[in-house]
């Protein structure tokens, strides 16, 4: 059986509630003989008799009071779904979530969320920010529309587009004799007491496998699991560390970083979305800003 049309259904709600083919017309943008049509074929389409028609009233028969009642909160809600989706693709309503490593969170997410909410101020963000492993895992689950991550270059069920090269830096007490030094040597590191994250981070794996040909550092005095912990660390004078620099704060501070050299490290930081599926007009939105504003901004020193 050929199922009504939206729009039939749409036509008679509005007669019914109307009481009137005239002012039915009007409200839908319509001709009365073009509203007319519509109610005939749904009328022949259900073989029903909707409305008793004379030349003064329109009234809705048994069977048609009966419909109304169960079709009028469906056309209602069609309406709603049709009305929130244009809104969302338009960005004039909608969320986007966004994966962000724990390191870059405090960098890059607020001065970008202002800058979004600028432009689509009823568009929600929401931020994960986890660890580089579960971050990906956000992507690939589909629970966050795009991340911010150093990971996932390699893996087929995702698209990584490069944003920047993070260069690891040192970072130590503002009062530290490495502190004012333009750049340090891997093994200049030695002569000092050092805190470390544990093989339990990403960072550990790309600096282990950098220096593995260097002489190893010293048993360090410290070993924590995230580098937000290790600034910290490095804050209340227990040793130096080797952190990426944007973990380091923004404004002067009593931690600085300086640049390591012999060999230079870095990560690549980049947007990672599934692999093969579109984005949602608010995701592709974010994402877009974010390429646009991605940088590394000078480390700011005392």
């Amino acid at each position: 059986m050929t199922q009504p049309s939206l729009a039939d259904l749409r036509a008679f709600v509005t007669v019914a509630e109307t009481q009137s083919f005239a002012a039915a017309a009007r409200a839908l943008h319509l001709s009365q003989p073009a509203l007319s049509r519509r109610i005939s074929h749904l009328e022949n389409l259900l073989d029903v008799r909707l409305f008793d028609r004379t030349t003064r009233n329109v009234e809705l028969t048994l069977l048609g009071r009966r419909f109304l009642g169960q079709v009028r909160g469906l056309v209602a809600e069609l309406d709603r779904s049709v009305t929130s989706l244009r809104d969302a693709a338009e960005l004039e309503t909608g969320d986007v979530t966004i994966g962000c490593v724990l390191s870059t969170v405090h960098h890059f997410m607020p001065p970008l969320i202002n800058a979004f909410r600028k432009k689509h101020p009823n568009v929600l963000v929401r931020i994960i920010e986890e660890g580089a492993d579960e971050v990906l895992a956000s992507v690939k689950q589909g629970e966050a529309d795009l991340a911010l991550n150093y990971i996932g270059m390699q893996d087929p069920e995702v698209d990584f587009t490069p944003l920047l090269k993070e260069p690891y830096v040192l970072a130590c007490p503002a009062d530290h004799p490495l502190a004012r030094r333009r750049s340090v040597g891997w093994e200049e590191l030695a002569a000092y007491p050092h805190a470390r994250v544990s093989q339990a981070s990403r960072n550990r794996l790309f600096i282990d496998q950098a220096l593995a040909e260097l002489p190893p550092l010293p048993r360090p005095v410290c070993e924590v699991r995230h580098v937000s912990t290790l600034i910290g660390m490095v804050e209340n004078g227990m040793g130096i560390a080797v952190v990426p620099q944007l973990t380091l704060p923004r404004q002067p501070a009593a931690v600085v970083g300086v640049r390591l050299e012999r060999p230079a490290i870095s990560r690549t930081i980049g947007i990672t979305r599934r692999a093969g599926r579109s984005l949602s007009p608010a995701a592709q939105a974010f994402a877009e800003l974010l390429m646009a504003n991605a940088t590394l901004k000078p480390q700011r020193r005392r």
